[in-house]
């Protein structure tokens, strides 16, 4: 049995109480926390193999990162940022996903979104978007925790015709279920159960009811949830009423889609009826509070918050700082409500932690210190000119929250193996892993810049 001791840090449990705790370590057998109590009695009682001094640092649950894509932030950081989602969608990624990269170019670029990730303190990702088992292995040999979950559709739709609707192919609803139980067959439970896999559907427009239903029912026979953007944008709203002459979100309760293993990412564009089914039905919202700002819009979070809605946070894309995500997570619920107070950085932490590991189904696994857990624990630096002054008079969780940024951490433990020391990823070569990216996205947009579009 290998045991780690980290010491002197504050502790932060994330176990409900509000709390934090000092003056105390906290053990780690094999991939498990197996106490937390003085240094003096936990030395005293067990053989350890490695010490861990915390002093000045904050101990807490890894980031569970809710919603990301592995592979595109890397890739679009830098060219995707100044558009509207229109132009990123039918001039940059379908172009570049019908046309140019391939499952190589997103492998190179998830190591090094992994690298990212890993480095600003997330232990967990659901990814949303897997294309290929390329990808898969990627996030695998980073040592990160992956739900995994391969994008479906069985629809064709040109968005650039106002008047156009979906054309849904039966043919295209097999093989993409196909493609999904193969990857489920393949990858879950990988990696000492690291990896695990939701099933994902893109948006419910581009799937057909019998589509959405099946994938419903293929989940729950494996025990396991089921993902999908919805209201993203006003023209969805619009194609619900026509298609099916109610709103989405109700829409998706009528075919028994919903439940409390359901996640529904952005809902940007929601409704107050909206907000009563999913409370009623115990379904998640994740709300990626960057994206959603870059948009332009804002999700009636105030209503939300208000309503008791089940709320986790994920990053999306082209930014993977989850300490910013917390940030503007707080901004955009005050601007909506107009209330100063709304939340406190406690429940904001909570949604990137415990509720988020609630969110995938995890929370009697990761998600918060706790004895039995399993060793996922990042370690916070607050030593730095932004955070100190550090002592009785300072809340750790409010500094967490609004002044610490991702690159405080300094060190990642996924599954009681230290995969960040020192600020630096240890299962992935970064240099080779930047070189890399440089060198491929050089090829990848030079082919892309070729084409006709």
């Amino acid at each position: 049995m290998h045991r780690i001791l980290i010491k002197n840090g504050v502790i932060i449990p994330m176990d409900g109480k509000s709390r934090t705790i000092e003056n105390k370590a906290l053990l780690i057998e094999d991939n498990r926390i197996a106490a937390i109590d003085s240094t003096e009695i936990l030395a005293e009682k067990h053989s350890i193999d490695q010490t861990i001094d915390a002093g000045g640092k904050v101990v807490m649950p890894g980031i569970v990162n809710c919603h990301a894509h592995q592979g595109w932030t890397s890739l679009v950081r830098g060219i995707a940022e100044d558009m509207t989602v229109e132009d990123y969608v039918f001039r940059l990624t379908e172009p570049l996903i019908e046309h140019v990269v391939t499952d190589e170019d997103m492998q190179c670029f998830a190591y090094l979104d992994c690298v990212e990730m890993l480095k600003f303190g997330n232990t967990c990702i659901s990814e949303f978007e897997t294309f290929s088992d390329d990808t898969a292995s990627a996030i695998m040999e980073s040592g990160i925790r992956g739900v995994l979950g391969v994008n479906m559709t069985d629809a064709d739709w040109d968005f650039s015709d106002p008047n156009a609707l979906p054309n849904y192919s039966p043919d295209l609803m097999k093989t993409n279920l196909d493609k999904a139980i193969k990857f489920y067959d393949t990858w879950h439970g990988k990696n000492n159960d690291r990896i695990s896999v939701r099933f994902s559907n893109n948006i419910p427009l581009l799937c057909s009811p019998e589509f959405l239903t099946e994938t419903k029912k293929l989940a729950k026979e494996r025990g396991i949830g089921v993902n999908t953007h919805i209201n993203t944008e006003s023209f969805e709203v619009e194609a619900y009423q026509q298609m099916y002459q109610k709103v989405g979100v109700e829409f998706l309760s009528d075919i028994d889609y919903l439940d409390e293993n359901t996640n529904l990412v952005h809902l940007i564009y929601t409704q107050d009826r909206e907000i009563d089914i999913i409370k009623e039905t115990n379904a998640y919202m994740i709300h990626c509070p960057y994206e959603m700002g870059k948009r332009g819009a804002c999700a009636p979070l105030g209503k939300m918050y208000a309503a008791g809605l089940n709320i986790a946070l994920g990053s999306d894309w082209l930014m993977l700082d989850p300490f910013e995500q917390m940030r503007y997570a707080a901004v955009l619920a005050r601007i909506d409500s107009g209330d100063a107070l709304l939340n406190k950085a406690y429940d904001f932490l909570e949604m990137f932690t415990i509720k988020a590991a609630k969110a995938l189904d995890l929370d009697d696994k990761i998600g918060s210190l706790e004895i039995g857990k399993l060793a996922d624990i990042i370690l916070v630096d607050f030593d730095q000119p932004h955070i100190v002054p550090m002592n009785s008079h300072y809340d750790p969780v409010t500094n967490l929250v609004y002044n610490v940024h991702g690159s405080d951490v300094s060190m990642v433990i996924i599954d009681g193996e230290v995969v960040v020391e020192n600020g630096k990823v240890k299962t992935i070569d970064e240099k080779k892993a930047m070189q890399e990216a440089n060198l491929r996205s050089e090829a990848v947009f030079n082919k892309f810049k070729s084409l006709d579009h």
